[in-house]
């Protein structure tokens, strides 16, 4: 086979997408963006040349790139969401020792498997309920099993809300400083495993002594 002296290859033709793909190609573009930058580095041009499309294409699903972010962490949420209701429903009540440790594992194992999700998923923007009402209610749906735990575990001994609050404390502390590499360091550990199970025992037996 021949070819013309001289001829330019054919440029590499973009992607094209079905309908409802764009979308979710631009939140994965995102995500792999996050994961090897980090949250400075998102912008919707920048994200657009990962995803091959034009610098236009992703206004017509996201307004700007907090919009975008959102759906970065709504995705996160919903995730989270889904792996609790599986852990929890081979759980028979009223284990609410079983259930503390169904949770805070499902927590920390996803923030530790999705830590470019986890970046996003707290951040001080989302606090405007109206404008993010869907990633609120997907943040509360967590939030909820928190304190649906501390009102059956304190039997209104203990202020529910102080309750779930410190046990959130704990597993996003111990979420973060792992993915931020200090407790990595301190344990000489490429696995959060061992100290995770300890962590659980530890602070169960600290809530619900025997």
């Amino acid at each position: 086979m021949t070819t013309r002296v001289g001829k330019k290859p054919a440029a590499p033709r973009k992607r094209a997408y079905h309908h409802g793909d764009l979308r979710q190609a631009l939140v994965d573009a995102t995500l792999k963006l996050i994961a090897t930058e980090d949250v400075g580095a998102v912008s919707l041009r920048e994200v657009a040349r990962r995803a091959g499309v034009t610098a236009a294409a992703p206004y017509h699903h996201f307004r700007d790139k907090d919009a975008l972010l959102a759906a970065v962490a709504e995705e996160g949420y919903r995730a989270l969401n889904q792996r609790m209701d599986e852990s929890l429903s081979s759980i028979r009540a009223p284990r609410t020792d079983n259930q503390l440790r169904a949770l805070a594992r499902c927590y920390v194992r996803f923030a530790v498997e999705h830590p470019a999700h986890y970046r996003v998923m707290f951040r001080q923007e989302w606090g405007d309920e109206e404008k993010y009402a869907s990633l609120h209610a997907e943040g509360m749906r967590a939030y909820g099993r928190l304190q649906e735990l501390a009102k059956e575990t304190t039997g209104g001994k203990v202020d529910m809300d102080t309750l779930a609050f410190t046990v959130w404390a704990w597993v996003h502390g111990l979420a973060s400083l792992w993915n931020e590499g200090p407790l990595r360091k301190k344990t000489r550990s490429d696995s959060i495993e061992p100290l995770l199970e300890r962590s659980v025992e530890l602070f169960v037996g600290w809530v619900m002594p025997k």
